[in-house]
């Protein structure tokens, strides 16, 4: 029993480092991309309501296309069966239009993918993830092999990697295993009633587009949710990136006091060899000593501006949180409380992107709170084990 407490709080630590570690190097693998998720409207008489709002957002996306590295806009259904002849599986729909893949890429397996023509004329064509080809329609995909969503046939004219995790499998989000793609256009020209659009943007190089990007695809519909993917990502590494400043500058301040009785012990030497040899003959000595102190405290000085810059990163990614004036408190209380509200605001809806950044950030909170409980035990665990 002793033995288990003295080791408790290592595994503690162990299992708290490596959850953390881990979900830090997924929540570094999310894309830089603007969303702006709305509720698919209905579709109206002849399809007239979901033709408007489709029409008013490739008006803003002509408009908007040259300030960004990728736009573009879909549409997505969470579940929805699928069916061929040999067989039946319920995808992840994802409906398309001209830009998509710029901004989601996906690794093409087999066959093509979809065309601009195919995309701007709404052809009755899909592609497939590469486990729900295999599925279906075994190791081979066939030149004609077709499918068929809502009664209506589609044409299978590739299969890709699954987008859902970076090791190409179902990944932390999906509701189901396979995703399957088709043009936009054909969705809404067959009757197929999509649950959400997004637009989407992948900014150039830089920060503070959110903003740029929020006012653009707001002349579309008002009533969507920005969503930063950058900033989500970024706002569930604060509490680590706050934990390592801390430890880091405790670090780095017992570094340097090592350092400074290192060098002045260095001196102190060169001193006591002066007393027995001439000064022309130290001189090489006393360059060497002069160099490697500046070296050391140069290399501390630089470990010190990283940290800090990586520490600090946040404001500039975050910078609703700087006050205009950082000396007059109306400016302060100002920001305290837009922060507050918009905290407080309803977030309607997701995209699958953010719903995967939460689980990471669960994840990475986690393991800092079982690391942080296992130091905390890890004293009496010490005390016990004497």
């Amino acid at each position: 029993m002793k033995y288990r407490r003295r080791i408790l709080p290592w595994v503690l630590m162990a299992l708290g480092a490596a959850m953390a570690l881990w979900a830090m190097v997924m929540l570094c693998q999310t894309p830089n991309v603007l969303q702006y998720t709305i509720l698919a409207p209905e579709a109206g008489e002849n399809n007239a309501t979901i033709d408007a709002s489709l029409e008013k957002a490739k008006e803003v996306l002509e408009s908007q296309r040259v300030n960004y590295a990728g736009m573009a806009l879909g549409g997505g259904i969470s579940r929805i069966k699928l069916s061929s002849d040999t067989g039946y599986a319920d995808v992840n729909l994802i409906a398309m239009d001209e830009g998509w893949l710029e901004v989601y890429p996906r690794f093409l397996k087999a066959g093509r993918r979809i065309s601009e023509l195919e995309l701007q004329h709404g052809t009755a064509v899909i592609v497939l993830d590469e486990d729900l080809v295999i599925r279906l329609f075994g190791s081979t995909l066939p030149e004609s092999a077709t499918v068929k969503l809502n009664e209506v046939e589609f044409s299978v004219v590739g299969s890709v990697r699954h987008g859902g995790s970076v090791f190409g499998g179902r990944g932390v989000g999906d509701g189901v295993p396979y995703d399957a793609y088709i043009p936009l256009k054909a969705a809404v020209t067959n009757g197929i009633s999509l649950e959400t659009l997004t637009m989407s943007a992948r900014p150039r190089s830089g920060s503070g587009w959110a903003n740029t990007f929020l006012a653009g695809v707001q002349k579309w519909t008002e009533d969507g949710q920005l969503i930063d993917l950058n900033k989500e990502a970024m706002r569930r590494t604060i509490l680590p990136r706050l934990l390592l400043l801390i430890v880091g500058l405790y670090a780095l301040y017992g570094v340097f006091l090592r350092l400074t009785d290192r060098v002045m012990g260095w001196f102190a030497g060169y001193r006591e060899a002066l007393k027995q040899r001439y000064f022309r003959e130290m001189i090489p000595r006393l360059v060497g000593i002069i160099a490697l102190t500046l070296v050391c405290y140069a290399a501390l000085v630089g470990a010190t501006w990283l940290l800090l810059t990586f520490s600090v990163q946040p404001v500039y990614i975050f910078t609703e949180w700087v006050p205009d004036n950082f000396v007059e408190w109306s400016s302060i209380t100002k920001v305290f409380w837009n922060l507050i509200a918009s905290s407080a605001g309803l977030v309607r809806i997701g995209t699958r992107e953010l719903r995967i950044v939460e689980f990471w950030g669960g994840l990475l909170r986690w393991g800092i709170i079982l690391a942080l409980l296992g130091a905390a035990l890890l004293p009496k665990a010490r005390k016990q084990g004497k």
